[in-house]
């Protein structure tokens, strides 16, 4: 059988475990009976609004989200707008199962629910266990919350960093294994799965061994973690595929002619060379958290070694909270920073002899570039908010987010428009109404 069939099996089941679990909830006894089933629900949710300054791209929530706040509308909702809604299965002391459906502003601008988690988790010890299905992705310290707003201090997790892993699921197999260690306790977690999410404008993503390792090491209020993820990737989008398809053809045609056989193999070899496809694409993080009385304190820093177009970079965030009675001022501060990718291209000398030849090459040579300045996302930020615990299980929240651009970036924005300017400041206003039930 193959792997993406196995991964497929492995849904199904655990979605048709706990169709049966919610069935059999009915006749369940108590919850401490767990020589019977017994069937939980639970949920999530945000009310979002975001303006933003840049009236030429789009502030959104990442890279599956087609539109946001500026282009688009002068105030967008479905930037942090969602609703989650998770049932939790026990069918025994050992085993269980869990189905999160999550319905958020999509690739194609629907909030059609999607299914964000259904696995079924083996507990072979207290602290050993192990889940097939689909999972959370791990590469970040609120990686299990990520989704949820009440959970986190700000609105959304900082842009610069967990941008640079947008996945936030896998079909696979997920293990956890906890130890003590003096007064600490240690959690080691491992993954391995597949990911195959949609892009706007009928753009995909395939993740294929993907791998996650990761400990994290709790110490009273401390939280200490650093986590390493590998995996092979496909991307495409129609423009790069139509862009590095011309580039073949180009090659092809060039090769053909007497005397321009090596332009012909630049052009194959630049075709070959940025096709995103089965690319190793790797991950790594430290992160650090301190939350006691009054103070949050969290920290983190990560590098991407980058494939093709998407640039290998590095990023960090602080953030500070204090608690004040109900209400939580907080301040982050964030940097994503890109290593800068040129291409020397086609040589144009001998096709000056044909001037078609030699203007298209050009016109090659300039969206490479272009195309590879597009996936240098460099950025800073400074963000300051305030959070209302204003009643239970609800908060309130305003976030204003000041960005500077690096030169010739369009940093974190999307739906680029032709009137855009890269390298400038933008102004986002977020209010956020968070809640679990």
């Amino acid at each position: 059988m193959k792997h993406s069939n196995i991964l497929s099996a492995v849904w199904n089941a655990a979605i048709a475990a706990i169709i049966v679990s919610g069935a059999a909830a009915p006749f369940a006894s108590a919850a401490d009976d767990v020589t019977k089933p017994t069937f939980a629900l639970r949920g999530f949710g945000t009310l979002g609004l975001v303006h933003s300054s840049e009236k030429n791209a789009d502030f959104t929530s990442g890279f599956f989200e087609p539109n946001g706040a500026g282009y688009t509308r002068n105030w967008a909702p479905g930037v942090d707008t969602k609703l989650g809604v998770q049932a939790d299965a026990q069918f025994s002391d050992k085993f269980s199962a869990v189905f999160q459906l999550v319905s958020q502003h999509q690739y194609n601008n629907t909030y059609k629910p999607r299914v964000e988690w259904a696995n079924l988790k083996y507990q072979f010890t207290p602290d050993f266990d192990i889940r097939l299905g689909r999972t959370v992705a791990t590469p970040f310290m609120v990686s299990d919350t990520r989704l949820v707003g009440y959970a986190n201090l700000w609105i959304r997790p900082p842009r610069e960093v967990y941008g640079l892993v947008p996945i936030t699921n896998k079909d696979g197999i997920d293990v956890n294994y906890r130890f003590g260690v003096g007064e600490a306790t240690n959690s080691v977690h491992f993954s391995y799965g597949a990911a195959n999410p949609k892009l706007p404008d009928s753009g995909t993503v395939k993740a294929k061994n993907y791998v996650t390792l990761a400990n994290t090491l709790n110490y009273g209020p401390i939280a200490l973690r650093a986590s390493y993820s590998w995996g092979r990737i496909d991307l495409h989008t129609p423009e790069t595929d139509a862009l590095l398809d011309g580039l073949t053809q180009f090659g092809n045609t060039v090769s053909a002619i007497p005397g321009f056989a090596t332009e012909g193999k630049q052009a194959l070899n630049l075709a070959n060379k940025y096709r995103f496809h089965n690319e190793p694409l790797s991950f790594i993080s430290f992160g650090a958290s301190y939350d006691r009385d009054e103070w949050l304190l969290m920290a983190e820093w990560a590098v991407l070694n980058g494939a093709s177009f998407l640039a290998s970079s590095t990023a960090w965030h602080a953030t500070a909270g204090y608690r004040i009675g109900k209400f939580t001022p907080y301040m982050t501060v964030a940097q994503l920073r890109p290593d800068k990718q040129s291409e020397t291209g086609i040589s144009t000398a001998a096709l000056a002899a044909i001037p078609s030849l030699a203007a298209t090459a050009a016109a090659f040579n300039s969206g490479i570039n272009r195309t590879l300045t597009a996936g240098a996302f460099g950025q800073k930020s400074l963000v300051a908010g305030v959070r209302w615990d204003f009643i239970k299980n609800t908060a309130l929240k305003v976030q204003y987010d000041y960005m500077i651009l690096d030169s010739m970036s369009s940093g974190r924005l999307s739906n680029i428009q032709p009137n855009f300017q890269p390298g400038g400041k933008v102004n986002a206003i977020s209010i956020a109404l968070d809640f679990i039930f």
